[in-house]
């Protein structure tokens, strides 16, 4: 039984740890594109489909996903 006990604890605190890992690597992200896109917005180059701020706050809550699809979307070389 506290074999059972001290696993569950590890578990925990390891399943805590990938939770705040997961999201400083969101807000990394979403604070790149952020920066992506208001690079892109001093160049006069609009963002496709939403403002980049949506970018930004869909890549918070999507991650590399979804930063992944914005970078596609604004800086795949078409042809």
């Amino acid at each position: 039984m506290d074999f059972l006990q001290s696993y569950q604890t590890q578990l925990a605190a390891i399943s805590q740890l990938m939770l705040v890992t997961n999201a400083i690597v969101h807000i990394i992200f979403a604070g790149a594109v952020a920066k992506d896109a208001g690079r892109l917005h001093k160049l006069n180059q609009p963002t496709w489909l939403v403002s980049g701020v949506t970018w930004a706050f869909a890549t918070l809550a999507g991650g590399v996903f979804v930063a992944g699809v914005y970078w596609f979307i604004h800086h795949f070389k078409r042809g």
